[in-house]
């Protein structure tokens, strides 16, 4: 970074091995720790909620806010840790991964998300599209020790990610899932491979896993695996989430958003108590204020690697993004 943009800091102290921590000292005598992502603006308690889907859609609800259709569910080997504590306590409404087929055929049908609370990055996150794929996840989960899940329905919109920062829009962009093309000539796991020399080439640290099981269970509801070679033209998703550290892209759309939506991650960083967020927005059409939406999920550390890589301008756009963070005083001034 060029000296003499940070004009609010006296001094910055950086961990020399990794550059992971660093503590900033401001013009009036404060303070602020930076520890990776997470640029110190928002206090823990906010970012906690933020982290845990289940509570977040909580959140969501109170103030009004549309959200996907789902709910928590605990798995097995952390309710025989807590199980009987609670209904000790009176909680009787403590609902298990056993109570999940019951609740989808009755409340929204095959299929949904599957998603550990705490998960980031699209980590671990499975659609399921009948009850036996349903008992292999929860399966999966119970085996690493994941504690507390969200069953969650689809949203077949449009998926974005709005950063606000105190209220004001940093950037807005189209997610785009992980997506290879065919030529007629290559294999899925040969195209996979060309589209991570593509993003090594670019520096995005993105690993790109053929043998990843979404990619399995998603090409196999079409017959497929990534030895099949796709027709020329031909657009496969491969996983069916829109994270860029998942492998997808992004398409700016800073300049073309309404400031409905805009409002709305103000509205919710408001809310929940966070001075910075990334909201992650399902969207029928962005550039339209009465178009239905559905809010999957708040960020607090929204980390913004991914999409400056995407082009100059967003290179850009995130240098600013960063001034403009690390000159905001701390919290209280």
């Amino acid at each position: 970074m060029k000296k003499g943009l940070l004009t609010n800091v006296v001094s910055v102290d950086i961990e020399p091995d990794y550059g992971y921590v660093a503590r900033l000292t401001y013009l009036n005598g404060l303070h602020r720790i930076t520890y990776g992502n997470d640029l110190g603006l928002n206090n823990a308690a906010a970012c906690d909620l933020a982290k845990d889907k289940g509570h977040a859609k909580f959140m969501l609800r109170t103030i009004g806010v549309e959200c996907p259709a789902g709910d928590e569910f605990i798995l097995p080997w952390w309710e025989e840790m807590i199980g009987q504590t609670q209904r000790e306590r009176g909680n009787t409404s403590l609902r298990t991964t056993d109570d999940i087929p019951d609740y989808i055929e009755q409340q929204m049908g095959y299929p949904v998300y599957l998603k550990p609370v705490s998960g980031s990055k699209g980590g671990d996150i499975f659609t399921v599209q009948n009850r036996a794929e349903l008992e292999m996840v929860v399966e999966l989960y119970n085996e690493k020790r994941i504690r507390v899940i969200v069953v969650e329905a689809p949203v077949k919109m449009p998926d974005y990610r709005v950063v606000v920062l105190d209220g004001e829009l940093i950037s807005a962009y189209r997610r785009v899932p992980l997506t290879v093309v065919g030529d007629g000539v290559h294999t899925i796991k040969e195209l996979l491979a060309q589209l991570q020399q593509r993003y090594d080439d670019e520096g995005r640290d993105t690993q790109l896993n053929p043998d990843d099981e979404r990619i399995r269970r998603h090409l196999a509801q079409d017959n497929m695996t990534v030895t099949d070679i796709p027709e020329a033209g031909r657009s496969l998703v491969l996983v069916p989430i829109s994270n860029l550290s998942a492998g997808g892209t992004s398409e700016d759309i800073t300049d073309s958003i309404h400031e409905r939506w805009t409002n709305l991650a103000a509205q919710i960083s408001e809310n929940f108590n966070l001075r910075l967020i990334g909201l992650d927005l399902a969207c029928e059409d962005i550039t339209s204020p009465t178009a239905k939406y559905s809010v999957i999920e708040v960020n607090s550390s929204p980390g913004l690697d991914h999409y400056a890589l995407s082009g100059d301008a967003q290179k850009e756009l995130v240098d600013q993004f960063y001034i403009k963070i690390l000159n905001a005083l701390p919290a209280g001034v």
